[in-house]
C-alpha cells in the first residue's frame, strides 16, 4: 500500500509541534498509522551531542551525525509502514535537507559525497514539504524557545535559519509554505489542508493562478534566491490515460519521472499518480519523430508564496502561484510585467502546447502560437 511521505520544516517557533499533534490525531481518527519521525537534531542536542556550549563540536561534523540519525529514523518508519495493511502517513519533524541552511556549500557538497547522495536523492524521498514560517516573521510577540530546549536562536537569528531552511527546498515539486498572516490556529488547519490534499482526499480544490509575462527585469529578479531547473517533458495516451514523462535537470543532476492522469467516474474526479524511473524507460517511451516540450523553471518564494516561472524555448513566460488561501490576494513579484490573466485558458497548458509544437503528428489543437 502507498505510504506518504511529509516534512513539516519551517523556522524556530513556527508551531511544528502543535501541527504535528494535530496531524497525528486527525489522521489517526481517519484509518491512517501515523508515524511522526522525530527531529534528529534535537535528539542528539538532547544527548549533549551538540555544536554550541562547553563541549562543541564542529557543525560539519554534527550535520554527518544529524544526517546519518535522520536516514536511519526514517528507514525504520518506513519499514514500520509496510508492514501495516491500514494506509500509513509519515510525518517527519524536518527532513534531511534542513541541514543545508546550516553550512557552507563546499561543507554541504562534501557530506553529500559521503552519503553518496545528490540533492535530488534527497527531495525524492518526501512526497510533500510543508514549510512553516518562524513567529519571529510577523508575530514577534508570540516567539519564544520555551517548549524546546534545543534552540538558542534569537528572532534575528530564527528569520535569518527560517529563511534558509526554505532555500534549502526550492525546486521540490510540492513545497506549501505557511506564514502568519492568519490566526495560528487558521495555521495549524492549514498544514492539515495541505495533508488531506496530497492525500487526494476530499477537500477543496487547490487554487492556482497562471499569469503570461510580457516582460521579465532580469537584473531584479537575480536578488532573490531561486532554484533554476532545466525541463524537458512529453505525453503519451493509452487507454483513457495521459502520461507525462519529464526530465529534470539541476547543477548535473538529474531525474526522470512518469506522471499518469485519469479520469474516474466518482464525482467526476482526476486521478493524479507520479513515480519515478530511469533513463532508459524515458527515453524508450518517447514516440519517434516527437517533439518534447523544453523549458527552464525558475522556483522561489515571494511573500510567502510559491513560485514557478517557466520560460519556454520559443521565449514564452509564463508565472504560476499558488496561494495559501483562497481569500489571500496573489502578490506578484516586482520584477514581472503581467500581459495578462491565463489562469483558465486552455492554450497556455502544457499539454496544448505540446500538441501545438507536435500538430502534425497529433492534431489535438487546432491552432496555438502566442504573441510574447
Amino acid at each position: 500500500m502507498k505510504v506518504k511521505k511529509i516534512v513539516l520544516t519551517g523556522g524556530p517557533c513556527a508551531g511544528k509541534t502543535t501541527a504535528l499533534q494535530q496531524i497525528e490525531r486527525e489522521f489517526t481518527e481517519k484509518g491512517y498509522h501515523v508515524l511522526i519521525v522525530p527531529e534528529a537534531a534535537s535528539i542528539l542536542i538532547g544527548a549533549g551531542i551538540r555544536p554550541f556550549g562547553p563541549y562543541i563540536m564542529d557543525m560539519a561534523e554534527f550535520q554527518k551525525y544529524v544526517i546519518g540519525l535522520q536516514m536511519d529514523l526514517e528507514n525504520f518508519a518506513e519499514k514500520a509502514a509496510e508492514s501495516e495493511t491500514n494506509p500509513s502517513l509519515i510525518v517527519c519533524d524536518r527532513g534531511i535537507l534542513d541541514d543545508r541552511a546550516y553550512v557552507d556549500e563546499s561543507d554541504w557538497n562534501n557530506l553529500l559525497h559521503e552519503f553518496k547522495v545528490t540533492n535530488f536523492d534527497l527531495m525524492n524521498r518526501y512526497d510533500l514539504i510543508i514549510h512553516l514560517r518562524t513567529a519571529a516573521l510577523g508575530k514577534e510577540e508570540y516567539y519564544t524557545l520555551d517548549n524546546n530546549n534545543a534552540r538558542t536562536e534569537t528572532p534575528s537569528e530564527a528569520r535569518e535559519k527560517d529563511q534558509k531552511t526554505l532555500e534549502a527546498w526550492l525546486g521540490h515539486e510540492k513545497v506549501k509554505v505557511i506564514g502568519n498572516e492568519m490566526s495560528f490556529q487558521d495555521k495549524i488547519r492549514k498544514v492539515v489542508e495541505e495533508i488531506y490534499r496530497s492525500l487526494e482526499k476530499p477537500y477543496p480544490l487547490q487554487i492556482q493562478y497562471k499569469y503570461l509575462l510580457s516582460e521579465l527585469d532580469v537584473s531584479k529578479m537575480n536578488e532573490i534566491q531561486f532554484v533554476k531547473l532545466e525541463l524537458e517533458q512529453y505525453i503519451t495516451e493509452e487507454d483513457g490515460k495521459e502520461t507525462i514523462y519529464r526530465k529534470t535537470g539541476r547543477g548535473g543532476e538529474e531525474k526522470y519521472t512518469a506522471i499518469t492522469k485519469m479520469d474516474t467516474d466518482i464525482n467526476h474526479e482526476r486521478i493524479t499518480t507520479s513515480r519515478l524511473i530511469t533513463d532508459v524507460e524515458y527515453y524508450q517511451n518517447m514516440p519517434p519523430k516527437i517533439t518534447p516540450i523544453r523549458k527552464t523553471r525558475y522556483c522561489f518564494e515571494y511573500q510567502n508564496q510559491y513560485f514557478r516561472l517557466d520560460i519556454f524555448e520559443n521565449g514564452l513566460q509564463l508565472l504560476e502561484v499558488e496561494p495559501t488561501t483562497e481569500k489571500q490576494p496573489v502578490t506578484l513579484p516586482d520584477f514581472v510585467t503581467i500581459e495578462k490573466d491565463v489562469t483558465d485558458d486552455t492554450e497556455y497548458r502544457n499539454s496544448s502546447i505540446f500538441y501545438q509544437l507536435n500538430s502534425s503528428i497529433q492534431n489535438k489543437i487546432k491552432k496555438y502560437r502566442p504573441t510574447i
